[in-house]
């Protein structure tokens, strides 16, 4: 069973006396443990289709199936409850809180939510803590963890990003343009600690990306124009 799977989602928006069609029958899906890139020109559905698995958006026709469940089925406190044990969210903007060290940014989401199935809430402060600060090595910010955002730079700050975005252990993370605001060098060097978290702990990666130069390392390539899939394969490594 996939984990994810778009069926004929289309999504429209109203515009004054308009109507928008943002998304126009699109179908894919995605496996478990994919590095996904969502690829396009600038206003192409892009964000939209990412928004659709966040349940931040919600489709017009269609439906968005995730983990076997339709998500137009769900209350809101399901939907609550899937993003904060399901889903991380990796931003453009870090979206980091200023007042909390990269330790506590990282901390942060353990600290929310009250499901007692939340597999967390079980863990000794020890426990936590060597999780917390494994993910800030893994992210190389050992030296690091006790400053605040305003003292790093904008590389650093995504990584605290995506370390804070693995802290529930999330089955899916999703990451909007994520280095939209980086130079080409670090942005290279993100991607790159995203496949390696990838494939080291079996993460679900999805982002989306109008860069070209994301498209090599993605095993999975959905690319969309106009709200519709123009392409969606799957790269297969030489010798595979």
């Amino acid at each position: 069973m996939p984990l994810i799977e778009f069926q004929q989602v289309h999504k429209n928006y109203p515009l004054g006396k308009t109507i928008v069609h943002a998304l126009q029958g699109i179908s894919f899906d995605v496996q478990e443990g994919d590095f996904v890139t969502i690829s396009g020109p600038s206003g192409s559905g892009k964000s939209t289709i990412l928004n659709m698995i966040g349940c931040i958006d919600t489709a017009s026709e269609g439906e968005v199936v995730i983990q076997g469940t339709k998500t137009s089925s769900l209350t809101d406190k399901e939907i609550t409850e899937l993003r904060h044990r399901t889903l991380g969210f990796i931003f453009q903007n870090f979206n980091l809180i200023p007042v909390l060290s990269v330790y506590e940014n990282i901390e942060f989401p353990l600290l929310l939510g009250d499901g007692k199935d939340d597999p967390y809430k079980s863990w000794s402060d020890s426990e936590k803590k060597d999780w917390i600060n494994y993910l800030i090595k893994q992210v190389g910010l050992e030296d690091y963890a006790q400053r605040r955002p305003s003292a790093l730079s904008g590389g650093q700050r995504q990584r605290v990003a995506i370390a804070r975005a693995l802290a529930t252990k999330p089955t899916i993370v999703l990451a909007d343009e994520p280095t939209a605001n980086l130079d080409s060098v670090t942005g290279e060097q993100i991607i790159q600690l995203m496949r390696e978290m990838n494939q080291n702990l079996g993460t679900t990666f999805i982002f989306s990306t109008h860069d070209p130069e994301v498209l090599k390392v993605a095993d999975h390539v959905v690319k969309i124009r106009d709200g519709m899939v123009e392409d969606d394969y799957r790269v297969v490594e030489a010798g595979a």
